[in-house]
């Protein structure tokens, strides 16, 4: 056998016996709040009666008059859903802002607590997308 076919053969083995513990790997969880139910409403409020994405963009991809929030970088905290809670509900003063303009508050929206929160659920689920399941290698013969 040569080198080379011999550390193939290793890779492989090696890859087979670590399937099992990547394949253990626990999906991200979602926080409390942050259900199928309030996702759809704050993208709808997003996109509707928010107008959250006349600065962010569609799908929150953001824009020249807004930062992209769904790419996971924040500029202003950790992105969990908590702290979404709040920069929604109190918005971003201007100069914490690259354009100069202020993000309004969610009352200055007319948003109340509970669309803040589905506003928030939206925004976390779209910087926080769904891991795809690992694939299981099928152990060798």
């Amino acid at each position: 056998m040569t080198a080379a076919i011999r550390i193939v053969l290793l890779g492989l083995i090696l890859g087979a016996a670590a399937t099992p513990v990547i394949a253990q790997a626990t999906p991200r969880q979602r926080p409390t709040g942050v259900t199928d139910s309030a996702i759809s409403r704050g993208k709808a409020l997003f996109h509707g009666s928010a107008r959250c994405d006349r600065c962010h963009g569609l799908g929150g991809r953001g824009t020249p008059y807004g930062p992209d929030l769904a790419d996971a970088i924040w500029w202003h905290g950790p992105g969990s859903y908590d702290w979404l809670v709040r920069e929604v509900s109190h918005g971003i003063p201007a100069n914490l802002t690259v354009t100069g303009d202020p993000m309004p508050a969610g009352e200055q929206m007319n948003l109340s607590e509970a669309e803040v929160r589905a506003v928030a659920a939206y925004v976390w689920a779209i910087s926080h997308p769904a891991k795809p399941p690992l694939a299981r290698v099928p152990e060798p013969s």
